[in-house]
């Protein structure tokens, strides 16, 4: 019965080390900045328009300021899942061993 059981302890640990690669691989993406766009380059230096041209260039540097803050926290997030996963994952490659091992 007990040696029955490696391969269910075999499952977990490429079941969690995958997880592990997974959320690793996440941390490294991004959420790409935004960037405001000029329609008209030609109608520039009109008065109201100019306005909205720098309220919009505004907002995108704020925006771009919270992408960077929210890709740092799930950058931390899941580098702390992948860490998790992969110790899980070793857990069960020793509890295999020790199946396997300790007769």
């Amino acid at each position: 019965m007990m040696s029955a059981l490696y391969p269910v302890w075999l499952f977990f640990s490429a079941f969690f080390l995958y997880f592990a690669y997974v959320h690793w691989r996440q941390s490294s993406q991004d959420i790409r900045h935004f960037t405001v766009r000029n329609r008209d380059p030609e109608k520039e230096d009109q008065g109201p328009e100019t306005e909205l041209s720098e309220a919009n260039r505004e907002f995108a540097q704020d925006f771009n300021r919270y992408l960077d803050t929210v890709n740092q926290h799930n950058r931390s997030r899941h580098r702390a899942a992948a860490i998790g996963y992969a110790i899980s994952g070793i857990v069960a490659m020793a509890s295999m061993g020790i199946l396997l091992f300790a007769r």
